[in-house]
């Protein structure tokens, strides 16, 4: 691995090293990326194995055990997923779409540090063993089905990766899990899911829990094996046989295993559940939980409400159409109180990936958004739900904010759903 940079002050520093050296190992242990090198620094008495100029040579560097060495190592390099899953959102992009979009994600490591959901089938022997030794815990796994063969029709391995096997190994070395059923209708739902939430059930308490989200299906689908998604009728019938079952997949000491997300819940038009089902929202990041979560804060924050704004202003919130009655639901009266404040909350249609199809916040592109803005001409503010955009800044079609303000000619926002952040400048 190349050192990028070296902290001063550090035992590093303090030996003859250089940025643009490569760091071989640590203690005979071979350095790949920075979790290995994270890991094997941790000892006091440290042996160095470096290539400078394609010469090696080695350093000794004590340090303390609590003591960073003080090197930077350069950035990992994803790994990409060896699968072809036939829901899989990547195959289904438009033109146009921000190119990372189009990567499929299969790096345990990432799933480690940034719960990424990973499959899993790309893991060896040796990538098991390396989590087991490293403790990279926890993990977040995407199983959607644990029959062989149906597992092969949906994810076109092409074999049989012995999914369960390696859950085994995983948990029997004590590596907590998380993991993910992507249910497609027709494909992984009624016997063969209960056979694979049984199957799943067996590995915990370190397999921790299972999120079920719909599958999501885009209008680019052409050359795609058949698929649907749900709509209120299903999702409604499918909570229903849902709550008949659950007892069969509950497990001793832990309150609830299996968690539906919020996507069925408003789908079928039902009240979304409250705390309790949620337990601590650990699933959160994942649908799960953030509707009640956006409630809860939102209930909280109404002491920080002001009762009047320093001069009448009318803000736009875009959103999509999937949440937008649970928001008027949840915000209209509280902030009807407010003098001084006009407001609207605008849902978006997705028509670059599918009105019908797909309608969360999330995945609303720049153009929809400002084609749907009749007229912002009369608007002081629009604000954007973070959820639009990367962590580098852009929407699904490469759109900044400052495009989009531009574009509409008026003050751009993004917010992180803050009632009383949002309206504190206008306060």
């Amino acid at each position: 691995m190349k050192i990028v940079a070296i902290t001063p002050n550090t035992p590093a520093d303090a030996v003859d090293l250089k940025t643009e050296d490569q760091l071989v190992s640590i203690n005979g242990h071979k350095i790949s990326d920075e979790i290995d090198y994270t890991f094997y620094s941790a000892d006091e008495d440290l042996v160095l194995s470096i290539l400078r100029d394609e010469k090696p040579f080695e350093l000794k560097v004590e340090k303390g055990l609590d003591e960073e060495l003080g090197i930077e190592v350069e950035p990992m390099t994803m790994r990409s997923c060896a699968n072809n899953c036939v829901f899989c959102f990547a195959h289904q992009n438009p033109p146009g779409v921000r190119d990372a979009l189009n990567f499929k994600d299969g790096d345990f490591r990432f799933s480690f540090l940034h719960g990424h959901y990973i499959t899993m089938t790309n893991m060896g022997r040796k990538q098991l063993e390396r989590v087991v030794e490293q403790q990279l815990s926890p993990l977040y796994i995407s199983v959607h089905v644990t029959d062989p063969d149906v597992r092969k029709d949906m994810l076109l391995y092409g074999k049989d990766d012995n999914i369960l096997e390696k859950l085994e190994y995983l948990t029997s070395n004590n590596i907590k899990l998380h993991s993910q059923i992507v249910l497609c209708p027709g494909w992984n739902d009624g016997d063969i899911l209960v056979q694979t939430l049984k199957d799943l059930v067996a590995f915990a308490p370190n397999l921790l829990s299972v999120s079920i989200v719909p599958v999501g299906l885009t209008k680019y689908r052409d050359n795609l094996p058949k698929m649907v998604s749900y709509d209120k009728a299903s999702a409604k019938a499918f909570i229903h046989w849902f709550g008949t079952r659950e007892s069969e997949f509950q497990v001793d000491g832990i309150e609830r295993f299996v968690y539906l997300s919020d996507e069925f819940f408003i789908l079928s038009g039902g009240p979304i559940p409250g705390n309790d089902y949620y337990g601590e929202f650990s699933m959160i990041e994942n649908g799960v939980g953030q509707c009640r979560d956006f409630v809860n804060r939102f209930q909280a924050s109404l002491p920080m409400l002001p009762d009047r704004l320093k001069k009448p202003v009318r803000l736009l919130f875009p959103t999509g159409t999937l949440a937008s009655d649970l928001l008027k639901k949840t915000l209209n009266e509280p902030l009807a109180r407010i003098e001084n404040l006009e407001y609207e909350i605008l849902p978006v249609r997705n028509e670059w990936l599918g009105a019908d199809l797909v309608t969360v916040t999330g995945l609303l592109s720049a153009r929809d958004v400002v084609t749907q803005i009749k007229s912002a001409k009369d608007i002081d503010a629009i604000y954007l739900s973070y959820r639009m955009f990367s962590e580098d800044g852009v929407t699904l079609d490469d759109h900044t904010r400052e495009d989009i303000e531009k574009k509409l000619g008026v003050p751009i926002y993004i917010h992180h759903e803050d009632m009383a952040e949002i309206l504190k400048p206008w306060a």
